[in-house]
């Protein structure tokens, strides 16, 4: 697996724009690229992916979800991970069939205390209940989605994909150009979902020529 990675002291707004945009991502207080992935004892290539922010709009997926979810507060700001996250981590990693992090504070640091990162999240309560948390990572044109849970009570909710949209949207009225959701992997259909929202605004990286270009629609 060809995978770089450098360690952070910190990171400036404009240099996450720049790592974003040369197919680099956040793993834990690192920021690393790849190329191939294993899974099963089986290697498969990645594909990096963005979204045009300017392209993106509310479709009918995100209406339906909005609908869905229109009962459960909502609340955007500045990141911490609290023992209420965890506890809804903790529910969650129970409810995939993927190995997941340990804890989420291990997920976003590592064995740091300190985060070089400029991370926003997004809560979902259920009255006093929280039900879903996402967290994406903001430069100055350029944001990374890390990493949404949901409580699998609520999974017909669909509030994974409910969180994608509404980092989305945060940031598209932020006036932020892209967003970037990470890798895809072809033949794993564990990552296919990346593919769903904001489809006509996606873009994917070419690693050999070092350009995106929009990722090519069904017929």
């Amino acid at each position: 697996m060809d995978l770089k990675s450098i360690e952070l002291p910190k990171i400036e707004p404009e240099e996450l724009d720049y790592f974003l945009a040369q197919g680099w991502f956040r793993m834990h207080q690192t920021i690393f690229t790849t190329d191939r992935v294993e899974f099963n004892g089986l290697l498969y290539h990645t594909i990096w992916l963005r979204v045009c922010l300017k392209d993106f709009l509310r479709d009918k997926k995100y209406n339906a979800l909005s609908r869905k979810n229109s009962k459960f507060k909502t609340e955007i700001k500045k990141a911490i991970v609290t023992p209420e996250h965890e506890a809804l981590f903790t529910r969650y990693k129970e409810s995939v069939s993927f190995e997941g992090a340990p804890s989420l504070h291990w997920l976003l640091m590592g064995h740091n205390t300190r985060n070089v990162y400029n991370t926003y999240m997004i809560n979902i309560y259920d009255g006093s209940q929280m039900i879903g948390a996402g967290f994406f990572d903001l430069g100055n044109h350029g944001a990374a989605g890390i990493s949404s849970i949901y409580d699998p009570d609520y999974k017909k909710y669909s509030l994974g994909k409910y969180l994608i949209y509404e980092k989305l949207l945060y940031c598209k009225n932020e006036d932020f150009q892209y967003f970037y959701p990470g890798y895809f992997v072809p033949g794993y259909p564990s990552f296919d979902y990346k593919l769903e929202i904001g489809k006509p605004a996606i873009e994917y990286f070419d690693p050999d020529k070092k350009a995106w270009f929009s990722l090519p629609q069904e017929k």
